[in-house]
């Protein structure tokens, strides 16, 4: 098993790349598109209304052209990991800025390192959820079912994969 499959398995990484994919094509025919999204092993979880003609579109699309070798669209601007990263090092940057002994460099490395730490996020996010969180090779993956529900008054829709 390889390290990044321990924490992420195959499957997770395969969703999370369909679900950046679809997102991002989804959002060229609903510009105004506001939905966030979680995937597991099963699929992934939209949370906010969408048209299901138009989410089926964006998911065949999504999965033919990553099929096709474009795995640039595995990767979304807005993933969840590159707030993780912004966080975990804006965190580690000011943890680093406060070791210092005098209190003018202890504020001026902590400002310097907490910005330096954001300023990195999105490229190091993007490079995480290249190497680690989604992986954009679908051969043998599909489409099982989409479906709607309402859970305390919101709506989400889940899509369901597999793997053949």
């Amino acid at each position: 098993m390889k390290p990044e499959e321990m924490l992420f398995g195959r499957r997770i990484r395969q969703n999370h790349a369909l679900e950046h994919a679809t997102i991002t094509i989804l959002s060229g025919y609903v510009p105004e598109l506001r939905v966030s999204a979680r995937s597991n092993s099963r699929g992934f979880i939209i949370f906010g209304d969408v048209d299901l003609g138009q989410l089926r579109r964006s998911l065949d699309e999504a999965l033919q052209r990553l099929q096709a070798g474009e795995a640039e669209l595995a990767i979304h601007p807005n993933c969840g990991t590159n707030l993780v990263v912004g966080i975990s090092l804006f965190a580690m940057g000011t943890l680093l800025g406060m070791t210092s002994s005098h209190a003018r460099t202890r504020v001026t490395s902590t400002a310097f390192s907490s910005v330096a730490g954001i300023m990195a996020a999105r490229p190091l996010g993007q490079f995480v959820q290249k190497h680690v969180t989604t992986l954009p090779d679908l051969e043998g993956v599909r489409v099982s079912k989409i479906f709607r529900r309402k859970i305390l008054g919101m709506t989400i829709v889940e899509v369901r994969t597999v793997q053949e």
